[in-house]
Parts: C-alpha cells; sequence; structure tokens
C-alpha cells in the first residue's frame, strides 16, 4: 500500500484552473499540508511530482525529498491556466466523455493514467509520494473511464491499495 500526499491548495486550485498545481500553495494549502507532518510515518523517504505546489507541501512535511518528473502532472495543452467556462464546450464534454481523447492537444487521460500507474509501481511503498490532485486521481481510479469520478482533496493523506 502506498501513501499519497495530495498537494496543498493553490490560489488557482480554489478558482479552478487547468494546471493551478504549477502555481504556489495559497495560506491555507501551507497550513493543511503543514498540518499533516505529524500523521506521516516516522522513517519513510519522501519522493514529489516536480510542480511547484507539490515540491512546498513535500517541503512542509520536514523532510528531505527526492523529485520524480514521472509524477508530473496531466499535460492540459491549451487550456493550461484556463477555467472550464472558457474552454468550448464541446471539446470539454468530449475530453469528459472519452478518455483516449486530448482536445486540448495535451496528454489523454488514458495515457495519463497508465503512465501514472507505472510511475506508482516503480516506487517502493514505503516511500511517501507527494502528487498534485489529478495524480492522486490517476492512482486511484479503478480505470481511465473511472477518473473523473475520483474526488481527492487538496493538502490531505491517502492511501493507494495495491492493484488486485
Amino acid at each position: 500500500m502506498h501513501t499519497i500526499v495530495v498537494a496543498g491548495r493553490t490560489a488557482p486550485n480554489r478558482a479552478v484552473r487547468f494546471g493551478g498545481e504549477n502555481d504556489d500553495l495559497d495560506a491555507r494549502g501551507r497550513r493543511d499540508a503543514g498540518a499533516l507532518r505529524s500523521g506521516l510515518p516516522a522513517e519513510a523517504c519522501v519522493v514529489a511530482g516536480p510542480e511547484a505546489s507539490v515540491r512546498q507541501t513535500a517541503g512542509l512535511l520536514g523532510r528531505p525529498f527526492d523529485v520524480d518528473p514521472a509524477l508530473l502532472s496531466l499535460d492540459v495543452g491549451r487550456w493550461f491556466g484556463r477555467g472550464p467556462e472558457s474552454v468550448d464546450q464541446d471539446e470539454l464534454a468530449a475530453w469528459f466523455g472519452h478518455p483516449e481523447g486530448a482536445p486540448h492537444g495535451g496528454e489523454a487521460v488514458a495515457d495519463f493514467v497508465a503512465r501514472v500507474r507505472a510511475a506508482l509501481a516503480a516506487h517502493d511503498d514505503g516511500c511517501i509520494l507527494v502528487v498534485a490532485s489529478p495524480v492522486a486521481q490517476a492512482m486511484l481510479c479503478a480505470s481511465a473511464e473511472e477518473f473523473f469520478g475520483v474526488r481527492v482533496h487538496p493538502g490531505s493523506m491517502v492511501r493507494v491499495p495495491e492493484p488486485s
């Protein structure tokens, strides 16, 4: 079983913007991430994704950490920095309904989930993985088709069971 820390909240997370994990944590994000420090296994190593909020969250856990580029969040292509309301609604609907599609020109959800699962399998389950929310969703979903149904909360800790 893997221990996953979901990066704390950023201002774009609060406003629902694609790619918000690349921004700095806001005050609540820093507070929530810091509060996780006492609930972590004592001697576990820490590995973080490369985004700013993810690295800041890892730093607030009070331990040294390594960065793994394979834990990078979903590439949303030309939607980066935009809110769902400013995206073509037909494209957005197609993206939600077809995990193999990438109407934004970035990474398809199916490819993303496969990439994240491979990265998860490459890590010792004794390490704490600090990741952006979409990465945690990909680790927790049963399939790419269920990716959007998985809810995670910024600044939280979850356990990812071993695949059956």
